[in-house]
């Protein structure tokens, strides 16, 4: 037994409404493309674009462009070490230094690896990595440590690398 396959008629209403929908759609999208280029130009014609401000002017002084040079916050690197390190002689002088909220309570203290070693003693290891042998400092979340090293990592880990 065969049924005819015949569609249904859609109403002239229904029709109309969704030809309207997608002019409206059309018409926000090319709306919020123009509110961009209105945003984009007037933070060009207010100064705001790159190459502006007092770092980037010639009479600033030049410790004035590593003030205002952002770094990661979940690495230090050696050349970070060498502009802000303040003097610094060991690895727990620099964390405290840059990165102190590296050290906050998590309800557990970061465990400290050094070359992928683990440490024992927690952060005080930190105090027997000298500074000049610190390449790269890192803070790994507790999960992606938990990924990489296993349970035990509840306060994430602080990794030195060191090296030349």
């Amino acid at each position: 037994m065969t049924f005819p396959t015949q569609s249904r008629p859609r109403h002239p209403a229904t029709v109309s409404a969704r030809r309207d929908s997608r002019f409206v759609s059309g018409a926000r999208t090319a709306l919020s493309v123009a509110s961009g280029s209105m945003l984009v130009l007037l933070i060009a014609a207010c100064g705001g674009g790159a190459g502006s401000g007092p770092a980037n002017s010639p009479d600033a002084p030049a410790d004035a462009e590593a003030e205002t040079r952002s770094y990661p916050r979940n690495r230090i690197s050696r050349a970070e070490i060498m502009e802000r390190g303040d003097n610094a002689s060991t690895a727990m002088e620099v964390v405290r230094r840059l990165r102190p909220a590296w050290l906050l309570a998590r309800g557990a203290d970061p465990v400290v690896y050094v070359d992928s070693v683990r440490r024992p003693g927690g952060v005080d290891a930190l105090f027997n990595v000298p500074i000049g042998q610190i390449r790269l400092l890192e803070f790994i979340s507790a999960a992606d440590a938990t990924t990489r090293w296993g349970t035990g990592h509840t306060g994430g880990v602080i990794q030195v690398v060191t090296g030349g």
